[in-house]
């Protein structure tokens, strides 16, 4: 049989056919061989039972003329894993060609083959139009590709938002809103874009989004604004401005509740705010308070206390005055 995206499949390979499944939870398998690889391997250790799986808790299916989208098969509650994926191909530095042999299978190949542009049949042009950053966009971390994350379409303000697990080398799609079931999934593609950049790369990718804050000139201008208070922090903080700072980033958590943005914006914007106040002994109580809330929803959205930067942000909250702002204007 071909590999059908909106079928069910192998959870390790995408193969199809596949009648195993977990006896824990429902995630199927095409042999035991795969079973036993995506435990040891494929991170379902520590996901089994925690994260959403294909044709049970989210389906790919047509979403009008953007193609096939992924949709909730149930409703998830805000900071729920909606899927948790390895990558099936990566590259490290720019330019680098992508072969056949970083393939595992002919599974893996024809699930990959099966992505956007349908027209070509070089892995080259799949990667280019499915990447994902493996880290950072600030760092040199890699790019890859993921069969079923690939599947989740643009909306300037979408219902999600993804982070790459480096420790164990899974993407996480977490839910940043309660999103009811048949609902389709989106996040977006240029979040730290303005509006009109955000309208140049959808046109780029050949759709126009018609999300909220395409419709609604007022909520494309908070987003606007989200950005640009997010760069006034640091600029009143490094002139010591701290009061004024901190009262920035309170009115950019505020944009954040008012629009349901992803935890991992609070854990930029309250970690900003904690290296603000923890320049200066009148705010370094303060400073604990805010380094605690980017743990809180930094341990919130990845779901375990091992994660790198889960780990970062328990270690200051534990001790503020590890991090070398700590009073360094005093």
């Amino acid at each position: 049989m071909e590999y059908d995206a909106k079928k069910r499949c192998c959870g390790f390979c995408y193969g199809v056919g596949a009648t195993m499944k977990c006896a824990r939870c429902p995630r199927a398998y095409c042999s035991r061989d795969c079973q036993v690889k995506d435990w040891k391997v494929g991170g379902h250790k520590v996901w089994c039972g925690n994260a959403g799986e294909k044709c049970v808790d989210y389906e790919i299916r047509e979403a009008g003329d953007k193609g096939l989208g992924l949709f909730t098969m149930r409703d998830y509650q805000s900071g729920e894993k909606i899927l948790v994926e390895r990558a099936v191909m990566t590259t490290y530095g720019a330019g680098r060609p992508i072969n056949r042999d970083q393939l595992e299978n002919r599974n893996v190949l024809a699930a990959t083959m099966a992505l956007a542009p349908t027209e070509s049949t070089a892995l080259n042009d799949k990667f280019e139009v499915n990447c994902a950053a493996l880290g950072d966009l600030d760092e040199d971390s890699g790019s890859g590709v993921f069969v079923n994350f690939s599947r989740v379409n643009h909306e300037c303000l979408g219902n999600s938002d993804h982070r790459y697990d480096v420790g164990l080398e899974l993407m996480l799609l977490v839910a940043t809103q309660d999103i009811p079931a048949g609902s389709e999934v989106t996040f977006s593609y240029a979040c730290n874009q303005p509006t009109t950049e955000r309208a140049l790369i959808a046109s780029f990718r050949g759709f126009q989004c018609t999300c909220r804050a395409c419709q609604y000139p007022d909520i494309a201008a908070k987003l606007d604004r989200t950005l640009e208070l997010n760069d006034k922090i640091f600029e009143l903080g490094s002139h010591g401005r701290t009061d004024q700072a901190i009262q920035v980033g309170r009115s950019l958590i505020n944009l954040y509740d008012e629009l349901q943005l992803s935890d991992m914006l609070y854990v930029r914007t309250y970690y900003d705010m904690y290296q603000v106040a923890i320049t200066k002994q009148k705010s370094v109580q303060l400073g604990s308070k805010f380094i605690r809330e980017a743990y809180r929803h930094a341990l919130r959205f990845y779901g375990r206390g091992e994660n790198r930067e889960v780990q970062k942000f328990k270690r200051y909250s534990e001790n503020p005055s590890l991090h070398r702002n700590y009073r360094c204007i005093n």
